[in-house]
């Protein structure tokens, strides 16, 4: 069920590193974003389980840590390679990185691994557990 919702932060993911690329201005790629992505996809996913009548709040939290650690691992990713290649791309662009001297990202990475992904999850979770709770008030699942 998450496949497709994996595929569109994969998208936005490569949209925005094209765009960063091709140099974009900073206001569009504000606009392409992988936390919103990422947010949308929980919202998504919240829909899809009770949609398909299929799962409960703690399949949303497990849908919410899956889509977050999908997002930041593209991202480190992203920052691997630029470390790797020399080539300074939107996630190690230095308004976007940890100021500071770290030329190899470490404190950047930990920081993806440590903080965006708990703090995603959490965030997405109740979002979405939101969401569903709202969803099974305004749409009640029918009886088979």
């Amino acid at each position: 069920m998450l496949g497709p919702l994996f595929a569109v932060i994969g998208a936005v993911w490569a949209l925005r590193m094209i765009l960063s690329a091709a140099g974009a201005p900073g206001w569009l790629l504000g606009i392409v974003s992988m936390t919103v992505a990422t947010a949308v996809c929980v919202l998504l996913a919240a829909l899809l389980i009770h949609i398909r009548g299929f799962g409960g709040y703690v399949n949303v939290v497990a849908a919410s840590l899956l889509l977050s650690i999908w997002g930041q691992l593209l991202i480190i990713l992203s920052i691997v390679f630029s470390v790797l290649t020399g080539q300074e791309n939107i996630y190690t662009a230095p308004e976007f990185s940890i100021p500071g001297d770290d030329p190899l990202h470490i404190r950047h990475i930990v920081g993806h691994l440590v903080v965006s992904v708990p703090i995603g999850t959490l965030i997405g979770a109740l979002e979405g557990c939101l969401v569903l709770w709202l969803l099974r008030i305004v749409m009640p699942a029918r009886r088979r």
